[in-house]
């Protein structure tokens, strides 16, 4: 299979390695842990696991003497992309990267069937103790696991045909009903029919003291740093779509119980979470809304996401993930370093996968008091540059809501200030200098100066020249004036589509005022209320007996006296 599912974890051992006690330490492992001898394969029409009692994961090593940093990324990338066979395995492979007699890479390189990002954790703590142990001329001493992963395996599938799944099913059903199948975000290029899984990955980070302030915010709040940033993601892809009903996934450990904590499996199950954004006032109220769901989402987390897709049976294309096609994910699988014999231990940089199984996946981890978020992102859909703006965009809105955590969202800014200038001046062509008048009437009056005869509307069998049109709206506002007109309240016109309408219109703005249109067809009612409403003390309509909208002979009349 492809690197899409591969789990990765490369670490920069400094010191003078002893390269058998990690072969040794490496063997004791896989010993450990059953799900790193497991392989795949069918019997008859089902597919199933096979747990070998023994199984050899060679420590392969890469020497890269006097590397530079470009060059190590790139060879680590590639070490990285390696592809697993399910049925031959192994499904864990080990490189050790020389970079000098006491500078090594150790890359560890699972498949997604037989791990997670916490097993990523447990496989080096347990690797690092060995080691230590080993290199100290001492038997490693591992715990005895309580129980193996097939023994999860076999207790979940009970569980799945037991009375608790209705129940988690029947939340899910609720939470998820009449929720969009689609989250709509503005794409760079129309989506392909077929889901390529084609992607790339965009880092950004944010400084120590917005992370601080971030975290002192939701201590404050009574929420968890995942929920707040949570509650700002939702916004932030709310303005983006336009849509005020988003679901978007989150993956959990799925490791609620002790005996789970230090097994290597895949454990790991994305949530929907449902937020619905629109009544929604201000930034604290959504956080208070988004506590309340992810806790019952929380409380529901058992039903495996495959499951959930069964239960719901929402229709299917292979354009796009069911569902959930946005993760946000909040990165907190245990990696501890501390213990590695006499080498130190540190995380490396490698390049990103070309892959991605949604169409945006935010990862979020804390490095040095610092928040940074990788956004993995489909090349199908978006540019590097919208990703980018993205990730500032969502900075901004973080930054916005330390500044005032009780602001309307509406009022929430999702752009950086220098994207808003770009989009309202830069990106705008230069605005023409005209010589024309500044007025509708003003060019209009222009118009019939210099072509009269010339036909300017024809209705209903009615046709008014330049001249004539001009000269019609002239009476017009001769008589709103003489009416008392004034600038200050609107003048009603009640006309059916006419070239009286048109002159009234004309005639309007001639005399210095404004209008306020009323259709002849709606409801008596309605036209009094509008009246009303608007303060106009001057009608526009058809003289008295006259069908609504007659082609001619319009009179002004005061709305004192006359009812629409």
């Amino acid at each position: 299979m492809g690197p899409l599912w591969n789990v990765r974890l490369p670490v920069r051992l400094g010191g003078l390695l002893d390269v058998a006690a990690l072969e040794q330490a490496l063997a004791a492992v896989v010993g450990q842990h059953e799900s790193l001898r497991t392989t795949f394969g069918m019997r008859g029409s089902e597919i199933v696991q096979f747990v070998l009692a023994e199984l050899d994961v060679p420590l392969e090593r890469v020497a890269l003497p006097g590397a530079s940093d470009d060059e190590l990324r790139r060879r680590l990338g590639e070490l990285a992309s390696h592809t697993f066979d399910l049925a031959e395995g192994p499904l864990l492979r080990v490189w050790l990267v020389a970079l000098s007699p006491v500078d090594h890479v150790l890359l560890l390189i699972s498949h997604h069937i037989v791990s997670d990002a916490w097993s990523s954790g447990v496989l080096f703590h347990d690797l690092a103790a060995c080691y230590a142990a080993l290199a100290s001329h001492e038997q490693p001493q591992l715990s005895e696991l309580p129980i193996q992963y097939a023994d999860f395996a076999a207790w979940q599938r009970d569980w799945l045909e037991g009375p608790e799944l209705a129940r988690q099913a029947a939340f899910w059903r609720e939470h998820l009903a009449g929720a969009p199948p689609l989250l709509d975000l503005p794409l760079d290029r129309p989506r392909p029919r077929l889901q390529t899984y084609r992607g790339n990955r965009l880092g950004h980070g944010l400084s120590t003291e917005i992370t601080a302030q971030l975290k002192a915010l939701a201590a404050a709040e009574g929420v968890t740093l995942f929920m707040l940033l949570f509650a700002a993601f939702n916004v932030l892809l709310s303005r983006l779509s336009g849509q005020s009903d988003l679901v978007i996934g989150t993956p959990i450990a799925g490791r609620r119980r002790t005996e789970l904590e230090g097994l290597i499996g895949f454990f790991a199950n994305t949530l929907a979470i449902r937020t619905r954004i629109d009544g929604v006032g201000d930034f604290r109220q959504l956080l208070r809304q988004v506590r309340a769901t992810a806790l019952d989402a929380f409380m529901h987390q058992d039903l495996p996401f495959e499951k959930l897709v069964e239960v719901l049976e929402p229709a299917r294309s292979l354009a796009h993930a069911p569902i959930v096609q946005v993760l946000f994910v909040l990165q907190n699988a245990p990696w501890d370093a501390a213990d590695f014999g006499d080498l130190t231990a540190a995380p490396v940089d490698i390049p990103p996968g070309d892959g991605a199984r949604f169409d945006l996946s935010v990862y979020t981890t804390e490095f040095e008091s610092q928040l940074w978020f990788a956004l993995e992102y489909s090349t199908d859909l978006f540019d590097t540059a919208t990703i980018a703006r993205i990730g500032t965009g969502f900075e901004a809105l973080l930054t916005a809501i330390l500044e005032n955590p009780s602001a309307r969202i509406a009022t929430l800014p999702v752009q950086t200030a220098a994207d808003l200038t770009r989009q309202l001046y830069e990106w705008q062509p230069a605005p023409t200098v005209s010589t024309s008048p500044a007025t509708v009437y003003g060019l209009f009056h222009s118009q019939a100066g210099r072509t009269p005869e010339a036909t300017a509307v024809e209705c209903g069998g009615v046709s008014l020249s330049y001249a004539g049109l001009d000269t019609r709206a002239g009476e017009i506002a001769a008589e709103l004036r003489a009416a008392g007109m004034t600038g200050q309240t609107p003048v009603a016109i009640c006309l059916d589509r006419s070239t009286d309408m048109l002159a009234a219109v004309l005639g309007v703005l001639r005399a210095g005022g404004y209008y306020l249109p009323l259709d002849p067809s709606h409801p008596p009612a309605r036209r009094t209320y509008m009246l009303r409403d608007s303060g106009a003390q001057l009608l526009i309509s058809a003289p008295p007996g006259a069908p609504v909208g007659a082609p001619s002979g319009a009179t002004v009349t005061s709305v004192a006296t006359v009812a629409p």
